[in-house]
């Protein structure tokens, strides 16, 4: 997990030498190159959005800091937020540049986080907290979804944020042995249970057809693609049926 906070010194590291300084590693030091830490594209800039959600607290928390991680990740700047990139790992004439690259990241986790929120406040201390009540009600919340008047991929998409959040706070068996893989398929076949339950009765023929299957799909892509064709061709048989009385109220 993530230890992500919006204070300055959040960038301390605890690898020292024996006179207390830390050392300069190789790969940190100059020129910055595409692969340096320090290297900034033209898009890496300050006040820009790396995710599509923010931080709402301790229930958004586990999905929000994997989001955040795999952001910086690929951006190579996840060991500025973690204490392995502090300014002293760098030669000194790098650290006008480390002060750069620091405060646009800085600013790009500012902005994934809600204002109220906001404070220099530890995110990971106070929100990565997980507990019974906390992951019952995440599985309640998944248990009692239904699409309503939702599309069907807006509640599949709410659905699956669920499932990341509970899964963020209950992950997988970390061994590759068959308990786990069985595990893995289980976890993936209630997942499947819980969208078909959770459409509105006008889909009942394709989650038929959809339980039908044999073996049983172990992703729900399909599924949803099953789902989402039926919508359409029900969106598509409304729009003909209202041109259809259109045309006949006009002959009238």
């Amino acid at each position: 997990m993530v230890n992500t906070s919006v204070n300055d010194d959040a960038n301390q590291v605890n690898s020292t030498v024996a006179n207390g300084v830390p050392p300069v590693i190789q790969g940190l030091q100059a020129p910055v190159d595409f692969n340096h830490p320090l290297n900034l594209s033209n898009s890496d800039v300050s006040g820009m959005t790396i995710i599509s959600f923010q931080l709402k607290g301790s229930e958004n928390y586990g999905v929000w800091s994997k989001s955040i991680r795999i952001a910086l990740l690929g951006r190579n700047k996840v060991g500025l937020i973690d204490g392995s990139w502090n300014k002293e790992r760098f030669p000194v004439e790098l650290w006008g540049q480390w002060e750069r690259v620091n405060a646009i990241v800085l600013s790009w986790l500012m902005n994934s986080v809600s204002s109220s929120l906001l404070g220099g406040v530890d995110l990971k201390e106070r929100f990565d907290k997980i507990d019974g009540s906390r992951t019952f009600n995440i599985h309640q919340e998944i248990a009692t979804m239904s699409q309503g008047v939702q599309s069907v991929s807006v509640y599949f998409s709410k659905l699956k944020e669920l499932w990341d959040e509970f899964e963020s706070m209950v992950p997988f068996p970390a061994c590759n042995c068959e308990r786990s893989k069985d595990f893995i398929m289980y976890l993936q076949r209630q997942k499947l249970y819980q969208f078909l339950m959770g459409l509105n009765d006008t889909y009942s023929q394709p989650r038929s057809q959809i339980l039908l299957m044999v073996p049983l799909p172990s992703r729900n892509a399909r599924p949803l693609s099953m789902v989402m064709s039926d919508e359409s061709r029900k969106s598509v048989a409304r729009v003909v049926n209202a041109s259809g009385l259109l045309g006949a109220m006009q002959e009238l």
